[in-house]
């Protein structure tokens, strides 16, 4: 019976490692899932899956908006034999064309989907990925983490984006690398820093 898992968190907050450690486990048991990231994250190779803690693997598919992913759903499936799971990595990254067809294939071929990606973009709003893995999920599960703030002990539920140590709140949504970093803090924090800047 398949089963559709979106896991979300803010920045550093374990999600790829959590994925790869999943997907080691998968392996360990003679599981050989299907694992996905978005073309657009290329930060650590274009099929590179790597977390901060140093575990890495390379992605069996990298995924681009205008890619027949049903068609290479079939191919991996079918004719490679592999086991019942897709994992997604960045999975916010990903158009809500594209989520929608990942999950209507795996509920279609009675496959389990695990994503792992950020709930919010650093002005506090919805991904259009996320919203569509939330849509579509049977199980969502916050990978929980505390606020970077020195002193604070609050759950970190926003990701403020920072160039050179400063608070920034416009520009593109998506911007990978760069000068550009983050971190995850609560809300208070987020909108503090917004409000002084």
């Amino acid at each position: 019976m398949s089963k559709i898992i979106f896991n979300f968190g803010v920045m550093n907050s374990s999600k790829s490692a959590q994925l790869l450690m999943t997907h080691h486990t998968y392996l360990n048991k003679g599981i050989k899932p299907l694992l996905i990231k978005p073309a657009i994250d290329d930060r650590d190779g274009v099929k590179t899956v790597s977390s901060r803690i140093g575990l890495s693997y390379e992605a069996d598919l990298t995924l681009s908006d205008d890619m027949e992913i049903e068609d290479y759903l079939d191919k991996y499936f079918n004719e490679k034999g592999c086991s019942q799971v897709i994992m997604v990595d960045e999975a916010q990254f990903i158009s809500p064309e594209i989520v929608h067809k990942i999950v209507s294939y795996a509920r279609l071929h009675n496959l389990s989907v695990i994503a792992y990606g950020l709930l919010k973009t650093f002005q506090n709003k919805l991904f259009e990925g996320t919203q569509a893995w939330i849509e579509d999920s049977d199980t969502l599960v916050e990978v929980k983490t505390s606020c970077s703030v020195n002193g604070c002990n609050r759950k970190a539920t926003c990701n403020l984006r920072l160039r050179d140590g400063k608070p920034v709140y416009n520009g593109d949504t998506v911007q990978i690398g760069g000068e550009e970093s983050y971190i995850g803090t609560c809300y208070n924090h987020w909108a503090n820093f917004m409000s002084n800047s």
